[in-house]
């Protein structure tokens, strides 16, 4: 997704983070590790207890 169309989310959830990663369709692939690391940490502060890894 380009980065303008991936910062329009940004007007909507209050909440909501934008990380841009050079990690093109397998992101996953590339860039697991990381992208793991930003959901978790995301979601401990959004909703404590919930991203312990159970």
């Amino acid at each position: 997704m380009p980065e303008g169309a991936a910062r329009a989310y940004l007007r909507d959830p209050p909440d909501a983070e934008l990380h841009l990663l050079d990690g093109g369709h397998w992101a996953l692939e590339t860039d697991l590790d990381e992208i793991v690391a930003l959901v978790r940490a995301f979601l401990s502060r959004l909703a404590p207890g919930s991203a312990s890894g159970r």
